[in-house]
């Protein structure tokens, strides 16, 4: 009989915990008081830079002292699920563990947004924000300030899964304001009901889709954007928001607000 033990590392990334398991899984917006899709990844480093995806391995699923949620991984080690988003707004930590035929006990966490439909929401491109300590970073955190005082604020960026723990580090220490940070693209999924309960499950595709086609059709008052490139303003327009632009990007673009500076768009608003 083998002993359980417990390897606890705290997410988006784990990687390496136990010297094997790679449990992938980004930050996640809701509908406050719905029942919210959750994908997360599981793998295992079992040669140097080799991750292969661990199948069949049943994960639990729980937020805020709820009712647990249990789904198994597919061939790619995707896990699915839907978890019931707290009614009240506000960021909560959805637990996730998974004990392997070894009796280990792998343990971490996520952050789940959960969000009201009525309140605007801004995107912003985080890869054009200032870092922390650099001439702008200041003019920036005073912008985004003010935006928070009357929307909530989610950020998308290009970087790994793996780097986000420390995006948000990065974000603290520049005191830009707390929102979920978000691949621009994401894999598509959708939900079936199976068994004689009809239990929700989420069914994961390998084509990818913009995470901001999905969150409108959810949260109607995401209408603006904020960025600096042109490549983030012309995803932004694609997807129907309007943008502001800091700066000189997003040159020939329609429906386009732009500030010459961080410091303008914090004196003038979106």
């Amino acid at each position: 009989m083998h002993s359980a033990k417990l390897l606890f590392c705290l997410l988006p990334a784990l990687a390496g915990c136990g010297g094997q398991y790679i449990l992938t899984a980004p930050d996640y917006i809701a509908l406050a008081g719905s029942e919210a899709p959750v994908v997360v990844r599981l793998q295992r480093s079992e040669f140097y830079r080799v991750a292969a995806s661990v199948v069949d391995a049943p994960l639990q699923f729980r937020i805020a002292g709820g009712d647990e949620r249990v789904a198994y991984s597919d061939s790619l080690g995707y896990v699915g699920t839907t978890v019931s988003a707290p009614a009240r707004p506000g960021k909560y930590r959805l637990s996730i563990t998974y004990q392997d035929y070894e009796g280990d006990v792998l343990a971490g966490e996520l952050a789940l947004y959960a969000w009201l439909a009525d309140r605007a929401v801004v995107a912003v491109d985080l890869d054009g924000l200032p870092p922390p300590g650099v001439a702008q970073t200041e003019a920036a955190w005073s912008a985004l300030s003010v935006i928070a005082r009357g929307a909530n604020i989610l950020y998308l960026t290009r970087r790994p899964v793996a780097e986000h723990q420390q995006i948000h580090a990065d974000m603290r220490k520049a005191g830009y304001p707390d929102g979920p940070v978000l691949l621009w693209q994401r894999e598509r999924w959708h939900i079936t009901r199976t068994g004689p309960y009809k239990l929700p499950k989420v069914i994961v595709e390998t084509r990818l889709v913009s995470q901001l086609e999905e969150l409108r059709r959810v949260f109607p008052r995401l209408e603006v954007g904020v960025c600096t490139s042109e490549l983030a303003a012309k995803a932004l327009a694609d997807a129907g928001l309007r943008c502001v632009v800091v700066g000189s990007g997003g040159e020939g673009l329609l429906n386009v607000m732009r500030h010459e500076s961080w410091g303008e768009l914090a004196d003038r608003g979106i």
